[in-house]
């Protein structure tokens, strides 16, 4: 018998928010629930009814998974003893840009609905060490994540394509509608407030959406995208450099020049004779 020398459940880096093994016994209803962040469900053993908008009125069994995405609302009713293993996310993690890239373009061109993936015989390995960690009490933060990488690589080396895109479909729907919000409105807002109470959203919200998205702070791609406007307007249109200054909400010319001068290294009258 092995002796375990450590305890991840008391070290202040444990996590234990990202996989979860759960048992449920014959006969439970779990009734509807507001999903906080996206999941992934892989039944390892059982008969599970399960009703959401992605996957209505649906009966899993052992070896099947599926993705619920945040916001999503979801029931279950366990028809056999159910062990499973969930895992929740903010977003799809990249670990390979050409396959990461492979499926999004794939989503972008291809419409494909929410579907139920098998587990292939290297993810059942993946999945049953896992349930044996968590029984264990291995929660350390840095081999959580580090599993958290593995789960991604083997969903990548052993579907193709086309399967990722529709077992990702939930999360690229809710990501792709923000995106569309986002690329829609962005030159309607002056700061990060008014661009969320666009969409009605909280500041909060909306920063965490922000960035599982686009991968990088609200501010941040709004000042890229107003340097970008800023540039393009002063150098390609005949506008007035009075008329562009206001376009943009500065206050005077000469917040504006200083604006142009610390991002372009000119002035604006300095980058239209340029």
């Amino acid at each position: 018998m092995l002796n375990k020398h450590t305890d991840c459940g008391s070290c202040e880096r444990s996590r234990n928010d990202i996989f979860r093994f759960q048992q449920y016994p014959r006969g439970m209803f779990i009734p509807k629930e507001k999903c906080s962040q996206n999941l992934m469900c892989f039944v390892l053993k059982g008969e599970v009814w399960i009703n959401s908008a992605e996957h209505p009125d649906m009966i899993l069994r052992e070896g099947d998974c599926i993705i619920q995405p945040a916001g999503s609302t979801v029931e279950f009713r366990i028809h056999t003893p159910v062990e499973s293993i969930t895992y929740m996310f903010d977003r799809l993690q990249n670990v390979c840009d050409l396959r990461f890239n492979g499926h999004m373009d794939y989503a972008a061109t291809e419409s494909s609905s929410s579907t139920v993936m098998h587990i292939c015989d290297p993810l059942r390995i993946f999945l049953v060490g896992i349930k044996g960690a968590l029984n264990d009490g291995m929660v350390c933060a840095e081999y959580m994540r580090s599993k958290q990488t593995e789960l991604f690589c083997l969903l990548n080396c052993y579907y193709t394509l086309k399967e990722l895109s529709a077992f990702y479909a939930p999360v690229y729907s809710n990501s792709l509608s923000f995106r569309y919000f986002v690329m829609s409105h962005y030159h309607l807002a002056r700061d990060v407030g008014s661009f969320a109470r666009l969409g009605g959203y909280s500041i909060s919200t909306f920063r965490r959406l922000f960035r599982e998205t686009f991968d990088e702070p609200v501010y941040q791609w709004m000042m890229k995208q107003k340097c970008r406007g800023i540039y393009e307007d002063i150098t390609t249109t005949s506008t007035s450099i009075t008329a562009i200054s206001a376009k943009y909400g500065f206050e005077s010319l000469a917040n504006f020049s200083h604006f142009c001068r610390t991002n372009f290294g000119k002035s604006p009258r300095g980058l239209r004779s340029k």
